[in-house]
């Protein structure tokens, strides 16, 4: 059997549950009960093509494919270049972005809410979903902030990062 094969066979097998039950297979968050498909779509790298429009109509192209699949998870982060960018074009020329599940990150050991607004600018979008905390960078100046912007309806939930011996951490709610 050749390798190609064997990977086409592995992935329908993989797809079958999804498949028979007629969409991509869901889990709850946690906090609202909302199902959301357990695969999302990252951008890192993918999507950090500058203003090259060829590459950006692909990626285009790449956003169309995941939603009319059932997709709705999307990701990003600053850290990613030209993503933000991309991906909020994509979804304005798609009309799709109250369709999607924006997760994005603060990166910032600086204005984490500056960098929040500048994110939403480049996605367009009203309020991200899901805004975390980068590698966990400056994460105690971040998470008062994104508790803050949640109780504003700024954002829907944050992710928290997993308490460390001895302290604890909030979760999102």
């Amino acid at each position: 059997m050749k390798r190609r094969t064997l990977l086409q066979w592995s992935a329908l097998a993989a797809a079958g549950p999804a498949l028979a039950q007629g969409g991509p297979l869901t889990r709850a968050i946690p906090s609202s009960g909302e199902q959301l498909p357990r695969v999302g779509l990252g951008t890192w790298i993918t999507f950090n093509v500058g203003q090259d429009p060829p590459a950006r109509a692909q990626c285009a192209q790449v956003v169309r494919a995941f939603l009319e699949a059932g997709g709705r998870l999307v990701d990003s982060s600053p850290m990613y270049g030209s993503s933000q960018g991309v991906v909020g074009d994509a979804l304005r020329g798609l009309g799709a972005q109250q369709k999607v599940f924006s997760a994005d990150k603060v990166w910032t050991s600086a204005d984490g809410a500056s960098q929040a607004r500048n994110s939403r600018k480049l996605w367009q979008v009203p309020r991200f979903d899901l805004l975390q905390v980068h590698n966990l960078l400056a994460w105690e100046k971040q998470l008062p902030l994104l508790q803050a912007m949640k109780e504003r309806g700024q954002r829907a939930t944050w992710a928290s990062p997993p308490p460390r011996a001895g302290a604890t951490a909030s979760s999102s709610s």
